[in-house]
């Protein structure tokens, strides 16, 4: 009974995650998602999805029932939390309750996706009334425009990476440009300005991450989905460091309304992956 349950409640959830996919074609809906997508890009795309849709992008820090308990807060008394699926693995076991084993003697294992409850944090409150730990869990954020800061800090680790950044003249139009022929350089336009570089070394460094070794022509006949990645990567990154993405414009998901869903669903996951490695090389 328990196990028909735990199936039909996942299978609403993949529809709910549908329906949002097809959302995700409507431009204001996906920077709504990416704007979410910057406070939660620890979590996969159809969690990210899941919680969008069921706090109306509201929510700003979640976690679990107990994980609040351990940072310092508790759920108050009568919240509906917000369903997203978790990972697990469970060892398969015989009839007599033993577990089974692979060929080479391991004990099989068998990926579960339990259903798992978040509150958002404006559903708690602190155990402490005196002192509140959730400023300690808030992402750090650049102070005002730092785009030189950003900019020092991407090149370092784009040239741990074996790439080197510089600038050059070019038309005012182009703002920088990755190489694909193997020459690992992300050059930006000499013309920009400090917080024009920083955005443009994150988008380039979204196209150095997601479109190396494209097959030639390829991205000539996809412009438009490759530079709505670099775009978004860029946008959630910007958004998560605490820079002003007023300017953005993810100007190509406007031809997204016939878009196959499985088109949408791999661009967001794209995106998601890239953004999480940046940010996470930010913070490294």
């Amino acid at each position: 009974m328990a196990d028909r349950q735990h199936r039909e409640r996942i299978e609403e959830l993949r529809k709910d995650i549908e329906t949002g996919v097809k959302e995700l074609r409507n431009s204001g809906t996906w920077q709504r998602y990416l704007d979410f997508m910057g406070r939660f890009h620890q979590y996969s795309w159809n969690n990210i999805l899941l919680m969008l849709m069921q706090s109306n992008g509201n929510s700003s820090l979640v976690a679990g029932f107990r994980q609040w308990q351990t940072r310092g807060r508790v759920v108050r008394k009568g919240e509906h939390g917000m369903k997203i699926f978790g990972f697990s693995t469970r060892t398969v076991k015989d009839e007599d309750g033993n577990p089974q084993l692979d060929e080479n003697g391991d004990p099989i294992q068998k990926v579960w996706y339990p259903i798992l409850t978040v509150f958002d944090v404006s559903q708690t409150d602190p155990i402490d009334k005196e002192t509140d730990p959730i400023e300690q869990m808030k992402p750090s954020e650049l102070e005002g425009a730092d785009a030189l800061g950003l900019v020092g800090r991407m090149t370092a680790w784009l040239e741990s990476k074996h790439w080197r950044v510089g600038h050059e003249s070019m038309g005012r139009d182009v703002k920088g440009y990755t190489t694909m022929d193997g020459s690992r350089r992300i050059m930006l336009n000499e013309q920009n300005s400090p917080r024009q570089d920083a955005k443009t070394i994150l988008h380039e460094t979204a196209h150095m991450l997601l479109h190396q070794g494209l097959p030639e022509g390829e991205y000539g006949r996809h412009r438009g989905i490759y530079e709505t990645e670099a775009e978004s990567v860029a946008y959630v990154v910007a958004k998560y460091m605490g820079m002003d993405t007023g300017e953005y414009s993810i100007r190509y998901v406007a031809g997204w309304s016939d878009a196959d869903p499985k088109l949408v669903r791999s661009t967001a996951e794209h995106v998601r992956k890239a953004a999480d490695e940046i940010i996470t090389a930010l913070h490294g």
